[in-house]
């Protein structure tokens, strides 16, 4: 089997420079590897412990401000836990019921850090039982961070959730929430491990055409997965880590651990097929596949990189899981790898599935080889039909619509789903359609004039329907008949709550927060406003202004990059426009099948807005992944053009040598991403199907169709560079063992 790799010329004398560490202490390394294992196995068990299942805001956010603010003077404001005493007879004030609720809110009020902010069961609040006249709530508070929140709201699910003769009591709200999270990724980390790994294994056999090969890559896979959860250990000291971060590490580990694994030992084989023995063969093998793995992993983790320049440590956290990952990948397919195939020898094949065959028929005649040319014969009609295809694919975008995580990214059966689905449905306010405007100082009004100004200006906003606040309530900016409720001053601090239907998660709902925020405010005083849409505009905005910086540096970084590996300008330029084009048909796919809702019944999962965090960090691994097969391609090409064939033939010839490897590597890595799209969490199922499917589209149309077409429309002139960046590109080649 062939694979492809940077040109680098076979040396024909004796080596200037001793072998490799690898190959001359190969016990030694894989000693040191096996140590790596037993280490990182132990720090790694309390990785998902340390994690967090937050991480959607900029903490330098308003939104987050008001959050902190509200948390300080009002607890009140911002429940934390929702209790629902549901009745099995369908009547809240049954004797059974009303006393189930008393003996909750009794435990509820003698909890330390814990305040009940309002219940059904202390006064009967009619706004506190659910329209259909089942289930009453009660609304609490819990003292301290993320972290302290969901321990002390666990201890009291432990304490309190379940059956109480005959009704039933269910958790809900964000400290539930989280907790429901990190149990159900926890729960499809493990599933999805136990399909992936025997899967690819299976696999694995199959393109390697027998077991001890086959089990290499695995045995670097697991090596990577583990590596890298206990660097997440480690960061998670440190700084805040979230744990859908998790998934990529399972994904990529094995993928990445495959698709460099393939190439060594696909070079390997070839090599020893000429003959010069095991030494020999691994040498030019790392010569050659292994710079490709190198230069590759390179690439993968600059564009990886790219994602610590977002303040969101959900999107930072990848960045950490991300190159962490590489790094360990690429280190065990160069280390441990080699080593391995030094002491092996021959038993490298043993136990064969078939025929296992170094040499291939030649490479123009091959399927994908034949693929190029049929392309490169028709290069218009072909080029049109597969970026007409991918335009169609991207054509959804137009109607994208976007929020932040909420129940919904959790499966209907979930306890704290099925709680904020009846909040939703069966309480007055309970879809959490507030936003609150909070002042930590308001001085100096001892009348009250100010406030009551401010308060009707703010309820004339269009969208806002009544305003609450120390002055009265206010409408259509006049004063209501109705009282000014409690709690909405400190003696300082003020706050105000606007009620409104508009949907917080959604263009609407953010306007709607940047028209609060326009209100001119008395005396020039500090404001902060919180809330769903509040927080859904700050998100945006911090990403916008954001991702401009982190598209740039992962394109330059790119385009850097591949220069030095072709000496071409044009090539680089190509690979960052056909895989924006690949990526804007997946991303288009992913808006209709997650917000259109197609596929929803089949696949399992509540059709909303996406998650505005999850196409970034989709664009950005699918562009980074296929960028390593890019260096996969056109390295063989490179090399049969630098032999000497023209143009059309190294495409054909180059393609058909590493179309194989491509595709192989590709699935592989594509199910490594759909065993994570099986999780129940829509976040999670968003990633895995969409970085899956943009790994075999690249795969398949862009790299197997477009790239022939560019070459044959561009003939020479695809390896065209400047005569500075030809010399630059060789003194790079040179240093690089050229």
């Amino acid at each position: 089997m062939h694979t492809s790799e940077l040109s680098a010329p076979r040396p024909t004398g004796p080596a200037p420079t001793p072998p490799p560490l690898p190959l001359r202490r190969p016990w030694a390394v894989l000693l040191a590897a096996l140590l790596f294992l037993l280490l990182t196995a132990v720090l790694s068990g309390g990785t998902l412990g340390v994690l967090k299942s937050g991480g959607f805001d900029d903490p330098a956010a308003d939104s987050v401000a008001a959050a902190k603010l509200l948390q300080q003077h009002f607890p009140a404001a911002q429940p934390d836990l929702f209790v629902l005493v549901r009745d099995a007879g369908g009547n809240a004030d049954s004797p059974a019921s009303t006393a189930a609720g008393r003996s909750v809110l009794d435990q509820l009020s003698h909890q330390p850090g814990v305040r009940v902010v309002a219940s059904y069961y202390d006064g009967a609040d009619p706004a506190l039982r659910s329209a259909d006249g089942s289930a009453g709530l009660t609304a609490v508070a819990v003292a301290g961070d993320q972290d302290a929140v969901g321990r002390k709201v666990r201890t009291l699910h432990t304490l309190l959730a379940g059956r109480h003769g005959s009704s039933t009591v269910q958790f809900g709200g964000i400290g539930q929430i989280n907790n429901d999270l990190t149990d159900r990724i926890a729960q499809d980390l493990a599933i999805a491990e136990s399909v992936a790994i025997p899967l690819t294994l299976l696999l694995l056999v199959l393109v390697f055409r027998g077991v001890v090969a086959a089990l290499l890559p695995l045995a670097i896979g697991v090596l990577a997965i583990v590596g890298a959860l206990a660097a997440l250990w480690g960061l998670a000291e440190f700084t805040s880590v979230s744990i859908f971060s998790t998934n990529l590490i399972t994904a990529l580990g094995l993928g990445l651990a495959v698709d460099y694994s393939l190439l060594i030992v696909a070079r390997y084989r070839q090599e020893r097929g000429q003959g010069d023995g095991d030494l020999a063969a691994l040498r030019r093998t790392l010569a050659t596949a292994g710079r490709t793995v190198l230069f590759s992993a390179t690439i993968v983790a600059t564009v990886l990189i790219c994602l610590l320049v977002f303040r969101l440590y959900f999107l930072r956290s990848f960045a950490f899981a991300g190159v962490a990952t590489v790094v360990i990948a690429v280190l065990g397919a160069l280390g441990p790898l080699p080593a391995a195939l030094l002491l092996l020898g021959d038993r490298i094949d043993k136990w064969p599935i078939g025929r296992v065959r170094a040499e291939r028929p030649a490479a123009e005649l091959r399927l994908w080889g034949r693929i190029a040319g049929a392309a490169m014969r028709r290069p218009g009609a072909a080029g049109l039909l597969v970026t007409g295809a991918l335009l169609v694919l991207a054509l959804p975008l137009g109607h994208a619509q976007f929020g932040i995580p909420d129940a919904r990214a959790l499966p209907a059966g979930t306890e704290s789903r099925q709680v904020s689905d009846l909040l939703t449905s069966s309480f007055p306010g309970g879809d959490g359609d507030t936003l609150t405007v909070v002042a930590p100082v308001w001085t100096g009004d001892p009348s009250g004039a100010d406030l009551a100004s401010y308060a009707r200006a703010l309820s004339a906003v269009p969208g806002v329907d009544e305003v609450a606040s120390p002055a009265g309530v206010f409408a259509a900016g006049a004063a209501t008949p109705a009282p000014a409720p409690q709690g909405m001053t400190d003696g300082s601090s003020v706050r105000f709550d606007l009620q409104t239907k508009v949907v917080p998660y959604s263009a609407q709902g953010s306007a709607l927060a940047q028209r609060v925020r326009a209100v001119p405010v008395p005396g020039d005083r500090l404001l902060h406003v919180a809330g769903l849409a509040a927080q859904l505009a700050d998100t945006t905005s911090s990403l916008s202004s954001r991702l401009p910086w982190a598209v740039g540096l992962a394109v330059l970084g790119t385009l850097v990059l591949l220069l030095l590996a072709t000496g071409s300008v044009l090539l680089p330029v190509k690979a960052v426009l056909f895989n924006a084009l690949g990526l804007a048909a997946v991303t288009g796919a992913m808006v209709w099948v997650f917000v259109d809702g197609h596929l929803s019944g089949l696949l399992g999962f509540t059709p909303s807005p996406l998650a505005i965090t999850m196409p970034v960090l989709l664009v950005c691994v699918a562009y980074a992944l296929s960028m390593d097969y890019e260096v996969f391609l056109l390295s063989r090409i490179k090399e049969r053009h630098v032999a000497g064939d023209a143009v059309e033939l190294s495409v054909r010839a180059g393609l058909g040598e590493s179309g194989p490897i491509i595709t192989a590597a590709a699935g592989l890595l594509a199910v490594s991403f759909f065993a994570i799209g099986l999780s129940g969490v829509s976040l999670v199922k968003f990633f895995g199907l969409g970085t899956g499917i943009a790994i075999l589209l690249d795969a398949v149309l862009i790299r197997g169709v477009l790239v022939p077409v560019f070459f044959r429309l561009a003939g020479e002139r695809a390896w065209w560079a400047p005569a500075w960046v030809k010399r630059l590109t060789r003194r790079f080649e040179m240093a690089s063992g050229h």
